[in-house]
């Protein structure tokens, strides 16, 4: 059994523990990235399999709706400043494989909307189970992974980008078919289900499926809108908690509206479909 940390370098050096690369605590000017960006590591996973993670550099950014938006009604309002500290990021959504090297389930086996494909998402897996993955990941390296926050997500989705998707301000145009599995080159053509991870171009950050594909859990509880949100990238909760929580990125069923980087929606937290992922962070 393996669970070895190994981290990789594709622009500097990896952070030590305790550290952060340069620019992590500087804010990047409107619309551009920190530096420290482009740094990746590698968890092994029972049976070698590989779980690929990317360091987002911290800094401020503007949450939510922006003017002229449609996305949401008053959902992403009002859109208010963030500074999120660095943290490293699943480059991918988790896929069927890692999930069962960590869990040994297979909860989407005889379930409808599934491609039979180790590298496309763990779906069916409601939010309890997502955090139950963490907790047991943690276990077995002595990590500290868990879920995004609705902030962390925005954040890493964005990539530095003020546009309402992270490819530019239009999600109906044809180039949003190259960054995410959509209705209209997915569901609408015969392909009702997750696909690979990977297949699409990345956003700015080197994260792959942010729109599309599926939604995934963040740690936050729902809340109708923004006022009295933290500004710090915390998650926000509700004590005790509340039934629901937040989702993000659209699915391979969801319809241009979806795609935005501000869009918001909420499942319940016992909530298990074929179009609901999640991803990690630590």
């Amino acid at each position: 059994m393996c669970w070895v940390l190994d981290p990789v370098a594709e622009e500097g050096e990896v952070p030590l523990e305790g550290e952060v690369p340069e620019g992590e605590g500087e804010n990047p000017i409107e619309g551009e990235t920190a530096e420290g960006e482009g740094l990746t590591e590698t968890l092994l996973l029972p049976g070698d399999v590989p779980l690929e993670m990317v360091w987002i550099p911290g800094g401020t950014f503007m949450m939510g709706r922006y003017p002229g938006e449609q996305d949401n009604t008053d959902e992403a309002d009002p859109q208010h400043a963030v500074t999120v500290p660095g943290f490293w990021l699943g480059k991918y959504e988790v896929t069927k494989a890692q999930y069962n090297a960590v869990e040994g389930t297979t909860p989407w086996s005889g379930q409808s909307y599934i491609l039979d494909d180790p590298d496309s998402p763990a779906v069916y897996v409601n939010w309890y189970s997502a955090k139950a993955f963490v907790a047991r990941l943690n276990i077995h390296t002595g990590e500290t992974f868990r879920l995004p926050s609705e902030a962390e997500w925005e954040y890493a989705c964005r990539a530095g980008t003020t546009t309402r998707c992270y490819w530019g301000d239009d999600p109906s145009y044809t180039e949003g078919d190259a960054y995410c599995w959509r209705l209209y080159n997915a569901w609408n053509v015969g392909e009702g289900y997750a696909h690979v991870v990977g297949l699409k171009f990345p956003n700015d950050f080197g994260l792959f499926d942010m729109s599309g594909n599926v939604y995934e859990w963040c740690e936050d509880d729902w809340h109708l809108n923004y006022w009295g949100a933290p500004n710090d990238g915390s998650a926000w909760v509700y004590s005790p908690r509340v039934s629901r929580r937040v989702v993000r990125g659209g699915c391979f069923a969801s319809t241009a509206d979806h795609e935005g980087s501000a869009k918001r929606q909420n499942w319940y937290a016992t909530n298990s479909d074929f179009h609901t992922g999640f991803r990690i962070c630590r």
